[in-house]
């Protein structure tokens, strides 16, 4: 019987988007499976969490008097789990993630800390400062990374650039793919301690 209600409750997860409406969000991952992240404006930081499931932890400030509560949101089918994240104004979140972990990340704005995850990383924001551990620089296969109007930090590739329209490509000998634009803002990938 309980295999007939985690089948159930898979199903309806694969049925369409699902509202969850509480301060956090836990969902359980399939091995193997990608993760997208759909995020409003926000202060957001991506670090590794379990083997198998993304946990969502909202953060509020001491002097927040607000009752507003982040909306959430899950898709998911055998390749990809997708969480969308509609926070209220000034939102914060700690977001944990399996250590091994193809991660796509779409942020309307604001800013984003990605520490500590092994794979491939696609992150776009249209205003944003991101910054992105990216670990050994050779675990990586292709990087590239632009910025429509602002600035590029990339210590571990030997790239500083600021301005209008930048961007650079690396290619190297690992696995990894590396993909990071936004409209105007910053992106900043570093190795170790930021």
């Amino acid at each position: 019987m309980r295999g007939l209600w985690v089948f159930a409750f898979l199903l309806a997860l694969t049925a369409g988007w699902g509202q969850v409406n509480e301060g956090s969000l836990q969902l359980q991952l399939l091995p193997g499976q990608a993760l997208k992240l759909e995020l409003s404006s926000g202060n957001y930081r991506i670090e590794p969490g379990a083997a198998d499931k993304v946990v969502v932890i909202s953060q509020k400030k001491q002097k927040e008097i607000s009752d507003e509560k982040p909306h959430f949101g899950i898709d998911t089918n055998p390749q990809e789990a997708s969480v969308r994240v509609e926070g209220p104004r000034n939102y914060a979140a700690v977001i944990q993630i399996p250590k091994n972990s193809n991660l796509r990340v779409r942020l309307s704005g604001g800013r984003l800390r990605v520490n500590g995850i092994n794979g491939d990383k696609d992150i776009e924001s249209n205003d944003a400062n991101i910054a992105i551990d990216v670990g050994r620089p050779e675990n990586y296969g292709k990087v590239d990374a632009s910025v429509d109007v602002g600035h590029i930090d990339a210590p571990p590739f030997q790239i500083a650039q600021e301005g209008l329209e930048q961007s650079f490509t690396h290619r190297g000998p690992g696995s990894y793919r590396l993909h990071a634009h936004v409209g105007m803002g910053e992106i900043r990938l570093y190795s170790g301690e930021l």
